[in-house]
């Protein structure tokens, strides 16, 4: 257990810490940091920001629909009915439909994971009705996933979390069944063993080097995966014969990751040359530190090893969010590393930070018991 002393410690010093240059919004980054109080607090006003940006252009595609897979997290962290109000809201705008994804069907899979989520608090069955009937279409596919349009890690997250949600809403192992072959298929294709990390997808395993001849190891792509593996082993049965799978991914990819963070506790678009582009970026951090958070507080990672990760971690992202709730230093859409200002960030960043905030909660809830 990391006494009080010591997690003040870390945070002041924090303070000082630069991220390729200085953190600038210091004001967020105090002691109460770790404070349920704050870390509630700090949420609502990245998803009331969100919000007010976002609301004008409401859709359902891969983007908004990992903003509203925080968001229930949030709710599910806090039971606060306002958020689960949202995630209704915004679901029932969009009659519950799947995402309209043409290039990468995989992401038309994101917006059915808070369907379901929502289905698990209200119990009703319209509301996964579509998404059931679409998934349905797609289980006697038997062509190699890379052919269905399933090639580059991001899809872990968008796509196989919500089918192993359809089988604990409904009790029909049949989607679990269909997605674990899929989602280890693509993972054995781009997992680099000697890194215990992954490629975004085989033009960068095989044909990619970064500018100081390095490998290309984007930060955010391994985020979707890491990120991915609390939302499967949440919903997957202990008795699955791929849970201990699952499981050891996280605990592989977690002892990888840990030596990788930087002092200002944010992860660079490049795992594999930090120095290619120095600068912190928030969204590949903030998926990190909510599969370490969750890991411990589900006794799957050692707090004593990777607490001080998570803090770290979590006091970096909250020093980045500005004074009106914008994450900042997020990278906007790609599939590599690439430079990363501080006005960057998306709906998708913001997802993320809830997230990480949701197991931030519980931890420091456990801390005190």
């Amino acid at each position: 257990m990391i006494e009080r002393k010591t997690i003040l410690a870390i945070l002041i010093l924090l303070l000082f810490t630069t991220a390729s240059g200085q953190v600038e919004n210091l004001s967020v980054v105090t002691n109460d940091t770790l404070g349920k109080n704050f870390i509630i607090s700090i949420m609502h006003r990245v998803n009331d920001y969100q919000f007010e940006v976002s609301n004008q252009k409401a859709n359902r595609n891969w983007k908004q629909a990992t903003w509203y897979t925080g968001v229930m997290a949030f709710y599910n962290a806090t039971k606060d009915q306002k958020l689960l109000d949202q995630a209704i809201n915004w679901s029932s705008n969009h009659d519950w439909e799947v995402g309209n994804e043409i290039m990468f069907p995989a992401n038309r899979f994101t917006c059915v994971q808070t369907y379901l989520e929502i289905f698990f608090h209200t119990k009703d069955t319209s509301q996964i009705l579509m998404a059931k009937k679409y998934m349905d279409t797609r289980l006697s596919a038997t062509e190699p996933a890379y052919l269905r349009g399933w090639y580059y890690i991001d899809a872990l997250y968008v796509g196989p979390p919500a089918f192993v949600m359809m089988s604990k809403a409904t009790g029909d192992n049949k989607y679990n069944d269909y997605i674990n072959p899929v989602f280890w298929e693509l993972a054995d294709q781009l997992y680099d063993e000697d890194e215990g990390l992954f490629y975004r997808d085989s033009e960068a395993r095989f044909n990619e080097k970064s500018k100081n001849g390095k490998k290309v190891l984007w930060s955010r792509g391994n985020g979707w995966v890491m990120a991915s593996l609390p939302r499967i082993l949440s919903y997957l049965s202990k008795d699955d014969p791929y849970y201990e799978k699952y499981e050891n991914l996280l605990q592989t990819m977690a002892n990888s990751l840990k030596g990788l963070q930087g002092e200002d506790g944010f992860w660079r678009t490049n795992l594999a040359d930090p120095d290619e582009y120095p600068m912190p970026e928030s969204s590949g951090t903030a998926f990190f530190t909510y599969a370490f958070a969750w890991g411990i507080n589900n006794k799957i990672l050692d707090p004593q090893i990777f607490k001080p990760v998570v803090i770290k971690a979590w006091a970096g992202l909250c020093s980045v969010v500005d004074e009106n709730g914008k994450v900042c230093w997020g990278q906007s859409v790609s599939r590599d590393p690439g430079k990363v200002e501080k006005e960057d960030s998306d709906e998708y960043v913001s997802g993320a930070f809830l997230l990480a905030g949701s197991e931030m909660i519980k931890l420091v809830k456990s801390a005190k018991k």
